[in-house]
């Protein structure tokens, strides 16, 4: 990877843009509005806190779903490993029995759809009790992704943002991985281009999750990134010899097995497709055949394979590369859910950290915040409106991606 590349700043690009650079603080999107409405929707998150710990607490006759309930299947599953029984945490009978004993109720279907390397994650968190775990996992994500995220955009005004970004909090009210995901996915472009050993680590834990990490290995291809492909690879072929020896070799065999029951989870309607923000989900709650949804959701993994190779086989600003992997990554699978829109921030943040090099461009503030809002979407918008437009908003992002590298490119010339 050339050093032009990975520094995301052109001289021609910054000449081009230097009156609107400067001018940046006198868009209505500045950083005191910023900061302003951050604020405010921390005070809005803390409000929404206060009623329902009044209703869980003050009301103990009206049930109300525990916080983070997604969280149960990591601690319950993690509790079958410590005790030796590991591979019936793929049991939905046995694995129920324990969810329902934890929180003294029935809480249905919650399985455990996960690989056995995600069993290594989340193993110790059985030696403490279910909601003290999940208090800790989730907060210690959250800290992560703010790190995260501030590690790209190394500015104040950054981890306030990202403390009140909706993505966050739709990960931690669901008790669910997608600030885990979505920070190893930071940290590992943040230091690609000076670590790159480190990066392929961070990578390959990234596959406890593979729909997410199935277009790293071509990008780091495309860029002829070999450190960084051959450390992703070591990484995940250990984590993978580890769990197998830890927690058996059936485990392998009945995720493989549930990853069929997954998709039927999907592909029938049983999972809330409101939250599955994938171009299948769109065909499908428009009442489209099965076939057909297939065919949309093939459509937007080949444009998420070709917009990689567009962004990476040559040069291109290192800022608009990342951001625009981590869009794509969020299009090639029909088994999305909402939490995994966190990877929304690393799209913002990326091309915020463009822009403040690079200057910006009419339009692009207004799409960014727009984005910053949108995993909220589908338990606001789409239960409603019955139209699952969030696939249209990650295909628009990464086409406006491959718009400002095609406009920096030929700045080059």
């Amino acid at each position: 990877m050339s050093s032009t590349s990975l520094e995301g700043a052109t001289p021609a690009s910054r000449a081009a843009q230097t009156v609107e650079h400067e001018d940046a603080e006198k868009h209505w999107l500045n950083t005191e509005r910023l900061r302003l409405y951050s604020i405010t929707v921390l005070i809005c998150y803390a409000a929404w806190l206060a009623i329902y710990f009044y209703k869980a607490v003050w009301h103990p006759h009206e049930y109300v779903s525990p916080l983070a309930i997604d969280f149960l299947p990591f601690w319950s599953s993690s509790s079958l490993a410590l005790h030796g029984h590991a591979v019936d945490a793929y049991n939905l009978t046995v694995l129920e029995k324990i969810e329902s004993g934890a929180i003294a109720h029935s809480v249905g279907i919650l399985p455990w759809l996960y690989p056995p390397t995600f069993l290594l994650i989340v193993y110790p968190f059985a030696l403490l009790p279910w909601k003290i775990a999940a208090v800790t996992f989730l907060v210690g994500t959250y800290l992560l992704f703010v790190k995260a995220i501030h590690s790209i955009v190394p500015r104040r005004g950054a981890i306030c943002v990202s403390l009140a970004f909706p993505g966050a909090a739709l990960a931690l009210a669901s008790g669910q991985n997608g600030l885990f995901t979505a920070s190893l996915a930071a940290f590992g472009l943040a230091v690609l281009p000076r670590r790159p050993i480190v990066a392929g680590i961070a990578f390959g834990i990234l596959c406890v999750k593979p729909q997410l990490a199935v277009l790293f290995p071509l990008a780091l291809l495309c860029s002829r990134s070999w450190r960084a492909l051959a450390s992703l690879s070591v990484t995940a072929l250990t984590m993978l010899a580890l769990s197998l020896a830890a927690f058996g070799t059936e485990t392998l065999a009945a995720f493989l097995h549930n990853m069929g029951m997954a998709a039927g989870f999907v592909e029938d309607g049983r999972a809330s497709l409101a939250r599955v923000p994938s171009a299948f989900s769109l065909v499908k709650l428009a009442h489209g055949p099965t076939a057909v949804a297939f065919a949309a959701q093939e459509v937007s993994a080949i444009f998420a394979v070709v917009a990689v190779w567009l962004a990476w086989h040559r040069e291109a600003p290192y800022p608009l590369r990342a951001a625009t992997l981590a869009c794509a990554s969020l299009m090639v699978s029909p088994y999305l859910f909402d939490y995994d829109l966190a990877w929304y921030g690393l799209i913002v943040a990326w091309y915020v950290k463009h822009a403040m090099t690079n200057g910006w461009r009419r339009g692009e503030r207004e799409w960014l915040g727009l984005l910053w809002l949108m995993p909220l979407a589908g338990i606001l918008v789409v239960m409603r409106i019955h139209f699952q437009f969030l696939p249209l908003i990650s295909a628009a992002t990464l086409a406006l991606l491959l718009k400002r590298i095609a406009l920096e490119r030929r700045s080059l010339n």
